[in-house]
């Protein structure tokens, strides 16, 4: 039987980096990574796959929603055909982690996998503003998680991981909290949450009935940019997506050709980080939010360099 992990959390909570992660720690499995990305321009493959790893990915739509039969479909063809010990799922951030667990948990695939850990990775800096903002929809990724892990506590005060867990509890009762900071894990504790021993009743999953609708609102615009950025430049850029003139940015990802070095950034709820990069075709970037305005974000990027080469919005 193969196993399969469900690693879900909000746009920008750290899935990609936990998952980085526990590839690492099954290196001797044979593994496949599906991947939901949400918009045009698949990012998070791209870094898994550098590394070594066996990356399908899944785009411009949601494996919870439109996308259910392709997700299905790409479960079976990566049993029948690539025969992996594990798969490994990171739904898109604005997956509904309970219909997800529907679609892997049908008659179909019972007797080929089964859901072996679902952990759900919960932003600590951004936990109360999310809660508030999206409400049952963010709720239903940490009700139905066996495992909730906690990401950037080194950045809270001690008071207000006890106040994040104390609000975790109300929605899931059951579930192993981890607060601890994963660059301190070990490979022997990494592989604890992925050894079978955290299956849970699927028929006392909690699920939220008609909540696409909480959904509605968040879009993405995902741009092709190849011109030359300076570090200085690309941060001036990322303070300024805090603007509300460019609507309500959640999340946003990409890799940027830079004057001296090639460019990654990664910006959540107004924090951002740059670091050099090596991933080939550069000049690619996904911003997820709510209210976005596409024209003013395509002239921010566009306008704060003369040295525009060729530039174009996917989609249009």
């Amino acid at each position: 039987m193969i196993k399969v992990d469900i690693i879900s959390g909000f746009l920008g909570a750290g899935k990609t980096t936990l998952i980085r992660k526990l590839l690492k720690a099954h290196e001797d499995e044979k593994v496949v990574l599906i991947e939901n990305e949400f918009g045009e321009i698949g990012i998070d493959g791209e870094v898994v796959e550098r590394e070594g790893f066996q990356v399908l990915e899944l785009s411009t739509g949601c494996i919870c929603c439109s996308m259910k039969i392709d997700f299905l479909n790409t479960i079976k063809s990566v049993v029948e055909q690539l025969k992996p010990e594990r798969i490994i799922i990171e739904p898109t951030g604005i997956g509904l982690l309970s219909e997800i667990i529907e679609v892997v948990n049908i008659t179909e695939l019972k007797d080929k996998c089964y859901i072996n850990s679902l952990i759900t990775v919960v932003d600590s800096i951004n936990y109360l503003e999310q809660l508030d903002s999206f409400g049952d929809f963010f709720e239903d990724q940490i009700a139905n998680a066996s495992t909730l892990m906690l990401s950037k506590t080194q950045f809270v005060e001690e008071e207000e991981i006890k106040n994040i867990i104390s609000s975790l509890r109300t929605l899931n009762k059951d579930a192993f909290i981890v607060k601890e900071i994963w660059s301190e894990f070990s490979i022997e504790y990494l592989r604890s949450f992925l050894n079978g021993e955290l299956i849970v009743d699927f028929d006392k999953l909690f699920h939220l009935e008609d909540n696409h609708s909480l959904k509605k609102g968040i879009e993405n615009v995902s741009l092709s940019i190849e011109r030359e950025f300076s570090w200085k430049e690309l941060e001036k850029i990322l303070i300024s997506l805090n603007n509300p003139l460019y609507g309500n940015i959640l999340r946003g990802k990409g890799f940027i050709k830079g004057t001296e070095k090639d460019l990654e950034f990664n910006y959540v709820n107004g924090q951002y980080n740059i670091k050099e990069c090596e991933i080939e075709g550069s000049g690619r970037m996904c911003i997820i939010g709510k209210d976005l305005d596409r024209n003013k974000i395509r002239i921010l990027f566009k306008n704060h360099l003369g040295k525009i080469k060729r530039w174009r919005e996917y989609g249009e």
